[in-house]
């Protein structure tokens, strides 16, 4: 922003005391029988009101040397700073006094009366003949009622001086009650905000969800143009940068980055907390940066007592960023920091019990080599067949747990059933049916995973009642146990086991037909067959055994 610019805005800040008591002024003046002109402190005119005396319209009304007077008045009082008396070539008393606030002077006022001295009738005369008026309107006019004199002008001028300062500091008064009730109602705003994003800080929600969340409502709550976050640490577990945006924007996201990387990183790592321009300049030739924006407010996100990120107020609509934008903001840094270490740590904790679980699953399916990733394969199918039915994120993921945990139980059955090549007897097939029962219990003791639960207790019911441990039937049949069920019986078709060969994908689909709404759910069955199951299992079975290499070579 150059001089000139900022010299305007100055200017237009001392205008709004002159502008907001105007009116006042005008009605003392009026009141006091005085005319009056208020000038800003550049001595440009503000306000003029017309002459409250008819008499002053009759001599001053047909030409400006009042104007002039006042003119030259308001220059020489901005220029003294103080109070002027004086007279003008028609007899009127004129006196200017400065207008100040806080110790500064933002303007002058001038006033000015016929006095009553100049009514005496020879004087009047003259005057009447030097302005070409018609003596017997402007003598009957003087003779309608009294002025003040001449030598009430120190008077005067003390008095309306008095009065002036009484209104600068009632509009004081006024505007500190208003910016007390404003600021009341911002702080309950931002109380409400921070609770709000505090009740939403779930370790599992997603961050671009939570960043996306926090920018909407610091747009509305801090009154500005947008609100930008992001988080440009690769260790926070994001693929790449994150940004997120909320308001309106003209610049791309290749130009935030520059913004960061060439005006706010740098400030951060200087001033350490806070980078707040409210006229902001961007010193090169960068042309979009300078048209869209200008102010801005920045705070760093941290975590571990490194910045991992930054959050943006752009373009602040009713003034500029304050003492409790800046407050406001760093509460908000604050407690987005803290969702994103503990969403950092989260995320390293489910790495590290989903590695549990895969071992877990493996060491299960090890018992028997024809079984070898196929506790994998039920989860991701189970996990695909939820995504069409369109449950929420977190369903999806306790049915692929479901999934993958669904055989558990098997840790309770020996292993020679496990791995027997010919029938199982009615007690072997007996001890074999406990095993969704045995995996219910072990965990039932784990807290968070008893959604999971529900799909490996009924992962071998049917619909037709024919199923076990509990024999339920039709809709008593939970949704996550006809999903696990049926991605279990598909994978056991397409794989090889000790009692005979996978089928083929083409039997397979004929056994799921055959057993529809029988031992599968119809509606599941056809979204199974509505995919590309040729591509579907060759692309699943090269990951898993990929994945198998992986953890081999690892534990080698």
């Amino acid at each position: 922003m150059d001089q000139k610019m900022k010299e305007s805005k100055n200017t237009t800040r001392d205008s709004q005391l002159l502008l907001d008591i105007i009116d006042d002024l005008g009605v003392c003046a009026d009141e006091m029988g005085l005319v009056m002109t208020v000038w800003d402190s550049r001595g440009k005119l503000l306000g003029d009101t017309k002459p409250g005396e008819h008499l002053c319209q009759m001599l001053c009304g047909q030409q400006d040397q009042r104007k002039a007077k006042s003119t030259q008045l308001a220059h020489q009082v901005l220029e003294q700073d103080g109070p002027i008396q004086t007279t003008n070539s028609l007899g009127c008393c004129m006196f200017g006094l400065p207008i100040r606030e806080y110790h500064k002077t933002v303007g002058a006022v001038v006033l000015g009366y016929p006095t009553s001295e100049m009514i005496d009738e020879e004087h009047l005369g003259v005057v009447c003949d030097q302005l070409h008026l018609d003596r017997e309107p402007v003598m009957s006019c003087a003779q309608r009622r009294n002025f003040h004199s001449a030598l009430e002008a120190p008077n005067l001028m003390r008095m309306f001086n008095t009065r002036l300062n009484k209104m600068i500091e009632a509009h004081h008064t006024g505007k500190a009650i208003t910016s007390l009730s404003d600021n009341l109602a911002n702080s309950y705003e931002e109380l409400a905000l921070l609770h709000q994003i505090g009740n939403s800080m779930k370790v599992s929600k997603p961050p671009r969800r939570f960043l996306q969340d926090i920018c909407r409502e610091l747009q509305g709550v801090m009154n500005i143009k947008a609100a930008a976050a992001i988080v440009y640490d690769k260790k926070m577990r994001l693929d790449g940068d994150m940004m997120v945006f909320a308001g309106e924007s003209y610049l791309d996201p290749n130009q935030i980055r520059m913004l960061l990387a060439t005006h706010i990183i740098p400030k951060l790592a200087k001033e350490d907390s806070v980078m707040l321009s409210n006229d902001f300049t961007p010193g090169d030739e960068n042309t979009a940066l300078e048209q869209h924006i200008q102010s801005i407010l920045a705070v760093p996100l941290c975590v571990g007592g490194k910045n991992v990120g930054t959050i943006l107020a752009i373009n602040k609509n009713d003034g500029d960023f304050d003492t409790f934008d800046i407050k406001l903001l760093n509460s908000i840094a604050g407690q987005a920091s803290v969702f994103l270490a503990n969403n950092h740590m989260f995320a390293e904790l489910q790495d590290l019990l989903m590695g549990v679980l895969h071992s877990l699953t493996e060491t299960i399916d090890a018992k028997d080599p024809y079984t070898c990733g196929h506790s994998r394969r039920v989860a991701a199918i189970s996990r695909r067949l939820a995504e069409d039915c369109g449950f929420d994120a977190q369903r999806i993921h306790h049915i692929y747990l479901a999934g993958l945990l669904h055989d558990i139980g098997k840790i309770g059955v020996p292993e020679a059933i496990l791995c027997k090549d010919g029938k199982l007897t009615d007690e072997e097939y007996e001890s074999m049916k406990r095993h969704p029962t045995i995996g219910a219990k072990i965990l039932e003791r784990i807290h968070d995973f008893e959604p999971i639960i529900a799909g490996v207790l009924s992962h071998h019911e049917r619909l037709d009642g024919r199923g076990y441990p509990r024999g339920l039937k039709e809709k008593n049949v939970p949704v996550e146990g006809r999903i696990v069920g049926l991605a279990d019986s598909f994978d056991a078709m397409t794989s090889h086991r000790t009692y005979r060969n996978a089928l083929s994908l083409d039997k397979a689909i004929e056994e799921l037909k055959r057993c529809s709404g029988t031992q599968f759910d119809t509606l599941l069955v056809e979204m199974l067959l509505s995919w590309d199951l040729d591509a579907y299992m060759e692309d699943l079975r090269a990951v898993h055994s990929n994945e198998d290499l992986l953890l081999l070579k690892q534990s080698a």
